[in-house]
């Protein structure tokens, strides 16, 4: 009886061990191609977890949009089959709608506009990530510009073009429809295709971006403004964060929201350096004619207002953000400037 309770105790001994050391793999899947500087920060990120945690916790990254458009993840997350990725706020529209003030278009005027709001809005914009089953680790992002194939210098110039949207993004269609243009709703995996055969006009997207994805083999053109504040974030499948043991979580959620910091800071110098690669292979820098800019910063800001009492999102939040980029723009740096829209912008924060 008692060499039967022994080798009881030895199975479960050698049973406990073998569950202790197990790796957990976490499938991601990412837009971002792997050789590129973004990519290189997920990849060191990816290694320093697994060094840290001693191999029981690994990140399996699949790159360059192979596993499909943010639709398609998440599905795939829902099955298992991969447990997170890299998103944009219209991937949560229908879920989290006021994640998308953040993108509203021509609201932000400058990144330390964007910074000092994010610095005010972004936990709760982020609180809602756990109702939805995920975690994530801050928002990273950067002004979009237009790319086109004619010169962009107006809103005329716009006008009969063929702009792509973001699949899904009924915000931003509205806001082209207010301005009576033509928005083209595609996957974000059609863009380059679309900018060859002519399916696509105009574009507009952080510079890097553009860059990384190659988008700019296919324009002729960018108008250096700030259309919009493009945002992304990675997200994990909350079911299989919580499975890993408490230090683990907290080593991952260092690592990444790390990751998340670097990627979201150095955005400016990203933009700067490829506005120079953009410039150096051949594509010509434009600039709006005088007074267009604001000519659309006053109609977005009636349009956005309009959007938030028809409840696309929150008119409390849009107000509160309003009021911060009045206090952030009256505290001397912009101070004879008025607030011309409704929107935010993000630094990397993430779940707390």
């Amino acid at each position: 009886m008692k060499s039967l309770r022994r080798i009881a105790i030895f199975v479960a001994a050698i049973l406990t061990m073998g569950h202790a050391h197990a790796a957990t793999e976490i499938k991601i899947a990412t837009l971002v191609p792997q050789n590129t500087a973004w990519g290189s920060k997920i990849d060191a990120g990816r290694k320093e977890i697994t060094e840290r945690t001693e191999g029981r916790v690994k990140l399996k990254i699949y790159y360059g949009g192979v596993q499909g458009h943010a639709a398609k993840v998440k599905q795939r997350i829902r099955f298992g089959q991969l447990h997170g990725g890299d998103f944009t706020p219209t991937d949560f529209q229908d879920s989290m709608p006021d994640l998308n003030i953040y993108g509203l278009p021509f609201v932000f005027q400058s990144n330390e506009e964007v910074s000092y709001v994010r610095s005010k809005m972004d936990e709760a914009l982020s609180a809602g990530f756990e109702e939805q089953g995920f975690v994530t680790f801050g928002f990273a992002g950067d002004f979009a510009i237009v790319l086109s194939n004619e010169p962009v210098r107006s809103l005329a110039d716009l006008r009969g073009k063929q702009i792509w949207l973001p699949e899904g993004d009924d915000i931003s269609d509205r806001a082209m429809k207010r301005l009576q243009l033509v928005p083209n709703s595609k996957p974000i995996s059609d863009v380059i295709t679309g900018l060859r055969t002519g399916l696509f006009d105009v574009v507009a997207a952080p510079p890097a971006a553009a860059v990384a994805l190659q988008w700019h083999t296919s324009v002729k053109y960018f108008t250096d403004m700030p259309v919009l504040y493009a945002m992304s974030f990675m997200a994990i499948d909350k079911r299989v964060f919580n499975k890993l043991a408490e230090g683990d979580q907290a080593v991952v959620s260092e690592v990444l929201r790390r990751v998340s910091r670097e990627i979201n800071d150095n955005s400016p110098a990203d933009a700067a350096n490829a506005k120079d690669a953009l410039a150096n292979s051949g594509i010509e820098s434009v600039e709006p004619d005088n007074g267009e800019f604001e000519k659309i910063r006053q109609v977005m800001a009636d349009n956005n207002r309009d959007m938030a009492q028809q409840g696309l999102f929150s008119l409390q939040l849009l107000e509160e953000m309003q009021q911060h980029i009045s206090d952030f723009r009256n505290g001397g740096l912009q101070a004879d400037e008025v607030v011309a829209g409704d929107a935010t912008e993000s630094v990397a924060t993430g779940n707390r």
